[in-house]
């Protein structure tokens, strides 16, 4: 009953939230592909320019290379722990420094994407070399029962994986709002798995009820766009 109450507080909390509060945290995201033969050039200038501009709290850029999928090989910059008061920063120098002296050597994959998080659902914290990034496409109205699996897979995470991170977003402006990316961050492969006679659907039952495991886990793919609606890659983080 407790784990009830606590969703449901975190379901109300986030309907609260979404409403663009200005106490919400947001991300920025970038892409970039080096152009051909330059990849050294603008690993180099990307660098310089993150320890100028980015390596310090409030305007602190990460960078992951995508190893799997149709954009291997694009270089995913992230602009975390924003507030909404940070889009109104001038930002007019770094931009100009990034236009001559590191836009020469890639080109940007898409556009500016801003994304919201979700409080409730994180795990842990700490950097990682490896992220895993899944996508995933909601249909509209069916946020709630998305969020419930996510929420609770989350208490389950804690408990097989003291040192799990995770992290997980909505896309609030470049894109499709109904886009929700869930980011889990480790150090090598496999992941670390829990030392246990029990299942992993076995604990999930325990928490939260007979058979919740294969209900809530239907009811979130029944949530899911029918074709996409959940895609999943591998980046490597990249130190600059």
């Amino acid at each position: 009953m407790k784990n009830i109450y606590i969703l449901l507080a975190f379901l109300i909390t986030f309907s609260v939230q979404s409403q663009r509060n200005p106490e919400s945290t947001y991300m920025s995201t970038f892409a970039y592909k080096a152009k051909d033969g330059m990849v050294d050039k603008f690993e180099k200038a990307a660098a310089k320019k993150t320890k100028m501009f980015n390596s310090e709290e409030g305007n602190l850029i990460l960078t992951y290379r995508v190893l799997t999928g149709d954009n291997a090989g694009v270089y995913e910059r992230y602009l975390v722990n924003q507030k909404s008061s940070s889009y109104d920063r001038d930002a007019s120098k770094e931009l100009k420094y990034w236009a001559d002296n590191v836009a020469p050597y890639a080109d940007a994959v898409g556009g500016q994407q801003r994304w919201s998080l979700y409080e409730g659902l994180n795990i842990g914290s700490g950097g990682k070399k490896y992220l895993q990034k899944r996508i995933l496409v909601v249909k509209q109205g069916m946020d709630e029962h998305v969020l419930k699996y996510l929420w609770r897979q989350g208490k389950v995470l804690e408990k097989w994986n003291p040192n799990a991170v995770r992290r997980v977003f909505r896309l609030v402006s470049g894109g499709n709002t109904q886009v929700i990316v869930v980011f889990s961050l480790y150090d090598s492969h496999p992941w670390a798995e829990r030392d246990s006679e029990t299942t992993w659907e076995e604990d999930y039952n325990e928490m939260f009820g007979r058979n919740q495991q294969e209900i809530d886990n239907k009811r979130m793919i029944k949530s899911l766009r029918d074709w996409g609606g959940s895609q999943r890659y591998t980046l490597e983080r990249v130190d600059f």
